[in-house]
């Protein structure tokens, strides 16, 4: 029995088995499945009906007898998808900023963005969720946020369904979804949907990368890492390349990985359509470009006018360039944040290294984009590939604070730096010795020309990203621009309809709810251009603030906090403490005249339908608290428990599955063996270089004071105290570190005695400990001290400083948390 491609001559135990149907003597397929090749034979292939993920196991085709040579094998086909799916570079950048790139008006360049967009088109009218793992729930699911369990980013979720940073079992994702169809699929940078309480070597693995659909997955975990020496991931090991490798960096190091993998690709099934979903850190905090990138972009001179003029200057590209219309008003400065004029040359000095080093993290980010899709081309898939490029997941970030900050870990806890302090850190301002953020002003101008910034869910600001899409052949109208309103969940739809794959009824048996976003696509052909957008009704929700866009009207809530700002006051009440306002963005795109006041009835309109919407997809119960949502108890490995045992060598840890010390009181105990000659390296850690402990013997100078006890405490690489005690000789020894807690309140200080073998050899007070969180890209080590050091000058070594001794038993003891 022989198979041609355009004719089916199938017994019928095969028809059966595959699923397809009889009619009239004609073979048709069920929704569009088709076999290639000779049935049953190992070059056989089908594509899937799409509803059930993954099929059935096709009942066996061919003939069993008593002996093999009176029998006929049968393969069952394999699964591909549809003819002419494309492959999908689906990239994402990280806090960039509506007017930040080239692309969109900036004045940074980024060439790889500006060559999709004008091979393909741009979309100026596309939004996100204002804040990064929401943004990236709802891209990789097609569903709105709160449907996903992210309401908020992961770190801290609580326990409602719309805000336990899950994604559930009945909304797939697009890795889900297109793998079973086929497709080589893999994830590329920054993975902010593994919750917290999940990310430890523990498990469970069913939210990471591997777990929701990528086959591979090279990158960090959480919500932002060192790009010199980041928590890195070969798919759910943790990796350590930058190890004795100077000038390593990951926005490289990434590029590198994805093209050897698509290349791989390429060589060994040259015919199967892949997913590579690349989303690097740049432009999230911290800051960290090449120094060549750095020097390259100071020396354009980009920002030595300041954020007011920049934002002038921005406003007036996107004009030229059709990227606003000439009706499109540029909103005013907020009163919150101080004119350029008014600052200081000291302040000017600071900002404009900062804003320089920003720039220069975009633009190496962006080359390092375009050396990937340019891998693709030169292997001759750039017309069989659909590009999506989307220009951050948020607004702009004004998480420095008003001044910015050498280090990021300050804003998350609540300490500010001021400008004179940071100089410090100027000469060396995006290298490993900082994790810089620039101020609040230049997020403010890079979200040109909207109001407000990341985190602020009901203006453009906050959610406006710039998109760039091509696929040569399909968007024909190279170098268009398209106005039509659309979402960051309107992305998996897209690429389904492009690859001809349905989505699915179920997955692993789970029904599965409907894609709740709208396909692009029908933006694609030029007589289009101007269509009404079919996606009408899109709500808005962060920390309590919102908005609904309904048939070109916009209602929003006035943010009742500002994000530059750390405040532990009371936030007013969610549902009657905010003002809202209403714009006819179909005539007022920037969102720049507030009709609130004369369009009561509409604003009171547009509310209801909100309510509703927030009803639908579980954005309900509003909640605006920060502070508490950090804090709140989730079922991590640690809750409950005050004893945690250890013994020999154990390293990344995540801080969700380790003992914490953080505002109580704790006791620390470490039973060791030190050989002949003494031993040096680190016993315990949590942290590294921008805040955290160590419990250490040193290493010396010049064999003069190595093993040495050291207990250090690293506040947020603001201030290290240290407890010191004698070197150790040969033999068995218990070190204890007792820290009596001053609380109740958060951040409170304490005082530290430092034992060796029953006796007290070090007391020491401190004047603050760390609230809230040492740095999330660090971890817990024990036996050694991987990524970065706590200690900086004094005490000073080099990761990953193993311990030369034995530890035959450490206990951690800790008190009540102080609140």
């Amino acid at each position: 029995m022989r198979f041609h491609r355009d004719v089916l001559l199938i017994s019928r135990s095969l028809i059966a088995a595959l699923g397809f149907t009889a009619l009239s003597g004609i073979v048709a397929p069920a929704v569009a499945q088709v076999v290639t090749g000779e049935p049953g034979s190992p070059g056989a292939t089908t594509t899937l009906d799409g509803k059930q993920l993954p099929p059935p196991d096709p009942k066996f085709g061919g003939v069993i007898k008593e002996k093999a040579s009176d029998s006929q094998p049968w393969w069952a086909p394999r699964v591909v998808p549809p003819k002419g799916a494309p492959n999908v570079l689906l990239i994402m950048t990280d806090d960039q900023g509506f007017g930040a790139p080239s692309t969109f008006g900036g004045v940074i360049p980024t060439p790889a963005m500006d060559r999709i967009a004008n091979q393909g088109l741009r979309f100026t009218n596309f939004h996100s969720t204002s804040l990064c793992s929401p943004t990236r729930a709802a891209l990789i699911t097609g569903r709105n946020h709160h449907s996903v369990g992210y309401g908020v980013v992961g770190e801290i979720a609580t326990g409602f369904p719309g805000y336990s940073s899950i994604i559930p079992i009945e909304k797939g994702t697009i890795g889900t979804i297109l793998k079973e169809n086929g497709y080589a699929t893999s994830w590329f940078g920054k993975d902010h949907n593994t919750p917290s309480y999940q990310s430890s070597q523990a498990g469970p693995f069913n939210q990471w990368p591997t777990g929701m659909g990528f086959d591979y997955f090279y990158g960090f975990v959480g919500g932002d890492a060192s790009q010199w020496q980041p928590n890195l991931f070969r798919n759910t090991t943790a990796i350590y390349p930058f190890e004795g490798n100077p000038g390593w960096n990951m926005e490289t190091a990434m590029a590198d990985d994805a093209i050897q993998h698509i290349t791989q690709l390429k060589e060994i099934a040259p015919g199967k359509p892949w997913l590579v979903y690349y989303v690097p850190g740049a432009t999230h905090a911290p800051h960290h470009p090449t120094p060549e990138w750095v020097k390259k972009i100071s020396d354009m001179h980009l920002f030595d006018e300041g954020w007011n003029k920049v934002r002038e200057t921005i406003f007036a590209n996107q004009k030229r360039l059709g990227i606003m219309p000439e009706n499109a008003q540029l909103t005013p400065w907020p009163k919150g944040l101080p004119e350029w004029d008014t600052l200081s040359f000291e302040e000017k000095k600071l900002f404009i290294k900062q804003a320089d080093v920003y720039g220069a993290y975009l633009a190496y980010a962006d080359h390092e984009i375009g050396r990937v899709i340019q891998a693709v081309d030169d292997l001759g898939e750039l017309d069989n590939t659909l590009i999506i490029y989307i220009g951050g997941d948020n607004g702009a970030s004004a998480e420095g604070m008003v001044n910015g900050t050498p280090n990021e870990f300050t804003t998350f806890n609540g300490v500010p730096v001021p400008v004179k302090d940071q100089f410090l850190w100027y000469p060396f301002w995006g290298s490993e010795r900082t994790f810089p953020h620039f101020a609040a002003g230049w997020a403010w101008a890079m979200d040109t020309p909207f109001k407000w910034v990341k985190q602020v869910p009901s203006h453009f600001g906050g959610t406006a990203q710039g998109v760039a899409m091509s696929w040569p052949g399909h968007i024909k109208d190279v170098g268009g621009i398209r106005r039509q309103f659309h979402h960051v969940i309107d992305i998996v739809p897209t690429i389904l309809e492009a690859a001809g794959i349905p989505a699915p009824d179920t997955i692993n048996g789970i029904g599965q709810r409907p894609i709740e976003g709208t396909s692009m696509v029908y933006t694609w052909d030029k007589a289009n251009a101007n269509a009404p957008t079919r996606h009408t009704t899109q709500y808005f929700e962060m920390l309590g603030n919102r908005a609904i866009y309904n048939d070109g009207w916009v209602a929003a809530t006035t943010p009742a906090t500002l994000p530059w700002e750390l405040s532990t006051k009371t936030p007013p009440d969610v549902i009657t403490g905010y003002n809202w306002e209403l714009y006819n963005v179909k005539d007022d795109p920037t969102q720049f005249n507030d009709l609130a006041a004369k369009m009561p009835d509409k604003l009171k309109q547009m509310q209801d339908v909100f309510y509703s919407e927030a009803k639908k997809y579980n954005v309900l119960p509003l909640d605006n608290s920060t502070l508490t949502r950090w804090n709140t108890p989730r079922p991590n490995l640690t809750a409950g428990r005050t004893e945690f045992t250890y013994s020999g060598e154990l390293s990344g840890v995540p801080a969700s599955a380790a003992p914490s010390i953080l505002n109580k009181s704790y006791t620390i105990t470490a039973v060791v063996e030190i050989p002949d000659g003494g031993a040096e390296g680190m016993i315990v850690t949590e942290g590294g270089r921008f805040g955290g402990y160590g419990l250490f013997l040193s290493k010396g100078d010049f064999g003069i004071g190595r093993s040495r006890v050291v207990f250090l405490y690293n506040l947020l690489d603001l201030k290290r105290t240290m407890w010191e005690g004698p070197e150790l000789e040969a033999g068995k020894h218990t070190i204890v570190f007792d820290f009596k807690s001053d609380g109740p309140d958060l951040g409170k200080g304490g005082t530290g005695v430092l034992s060796v073998d029953g006796k007290k050899v070090a007391t020491n007070s401190l004047e603050h400990g760390t609230p809230i969180t040492f740095p999330e890209d660090e971890t817990f080590d024990i036996g050694q001290d991987t990524r970065t050091g706590v200690a900086l000058l004094e005490y000073r070594y080099d990761a990953p400083f193993k311990f030369t001794g034995q530890i035959d038993k450490l206990t951690f003891d800790l008190g009540s948390t102080q609140q």
